[in-house]
């Protein structure tokens, strides 16, 4: 698979991303686990390093990973390879980086802005960062403008690429991306939810449609079952309302069902399930660039993989689509 543009920028970025959530380790919203448990940083370091060795040069993160730890083991692992890859990370929540506290509420003044991209570029090691996303995902459609403001002026300053926004609010994003010379829309996208109105938005505005949860937040590696129960340090064990696939560390029945209705499907041409689902992601629309999150060599090697095999048929595309229309599922 050839290598992508960035929206319409001259940002080119390979056609698998690296999601850096689980690499944060553990950390906290609003008194409950957001990360995904304990980390192996020497691991994290190790597949960063794949990554690049396998293709994949695209590193998303956040401030909030880890309040900064995920940022600071990507300028570690990026040390002196920082040309070879291409950096997003995000803003707009506030957290205290001693306690590993994130809170819900937010600051998107132009101050807070300025000073948070200043932070995580010196975690990042790094003098610019390549893609800046809002993280809030809601703000008032009256801050829009100020918003878009800062950030044109981190770009008129070359502490900034480009800019983009992770949002769900498809209203919001549309009128971000009227209004800005933003480059993407970060969403969740895969099998089990397709979100159509998104993608229709990104393709109408050239914009690239940035992929989280590709993997359903790991219910679509195949590895989870209907007595599987994580613990509760990890976010996919946590009460927050928004972990759609999971409900109290155990996955939710209609999900494993709705997979095991299109399995055969995805794991044809000698596909694992990891990559038939990130070949649905590259098969439905050419704006799209998958981020599953990653903390191991072994995940990059059989991510990596997928870009070979490259996307599922149209053909295969349909009979998907169909058998989880039918369902009710996405």
């Amino acid at each position: 698979m050839k290598m992508k543009r960035l929206g319409n920028s001259e940002i080119e970025v390979s056609p698998l991303g690296f999601g850096c959530w689980a690499i944060g380790g553990p950390f906290w919203l609003d008194g409950m686990p957001d990360g995904w448990g304990e980390v192996d940083d020497r691991e994290s370091e190790r597949a960063i390093e794949r990554a690049l060795e396998r293709g994949i040069q695209f590193f998303d993160t956040a401030d909030v990973y880890g309040t900064g730890h995920s940022e600071e083991m990507i300028g570690k692992a990026l040390r002196g390879r920082r040309h070879e890859a291409v950096i997003a990370t995000k803003f707009g929540f506030t957290y205290d980086a001693d306690t590993r506290n994130v809170y819900s509420r937010t600051d998107i003044s132009a101050s807070y802005i300025r000073s948070a991209c200043e932070a995580s570029l010196r975690r990042l090691g790094t003098e610019y960062i390549d893609l800046y996303q809002l993280h809030a995902g809601d703000i008032p459609f009256s801050q829009i403008d100020a918003v878009i403001d800062a950030l044109e002026r981190l770009k008129q300053q070359g502490w900034i690429r480009a800019y983009g926004w992770s949002t769900t609010n498809a209203a919001a994003a549309e009128m971000f991306a009227k209004r800005s010379s933003c480059v993407s829309i970060q969403h969740p996208f895969n099998v089990l939810i397709g979100n159509s109105d998104m993608i229709d938005l990104c393709e109408r505005n050239q914009l690239t449609s940035i992929n989280n949860a590709p993997l359903a937040m790991g219910l679509l590696s195949g590895k989870f079952h209907m007595a599987s129960r994580l613990p509760i340090d990890d976010v996919r064990g946590s009460k927050h309302e928004w972990v759609l696939y999971f409900k109290d560390g155990r996955p939710k029945a209609e999900y494993v069902e709705a997979l095991d209705a299109v399995r055969e499907i995805l794991t044809s041409g000698n596909r694992s399930l990891v990559q038939g689902a990130l070949a649905w992601i590259w098969g439905k629309h050419d704006c799209t660039l998958p981020i599953p999150g990653m903390k191991s060599v072994k995940q990059v090697d059989e991510a990596a993989e997928a870009i070979s095999a490259g996307p599922l048929t149209p053909e295969q595309i349909k009979e998907i689509d169909e058998i989880l229309h039918s369902r009710s599922v996405s």
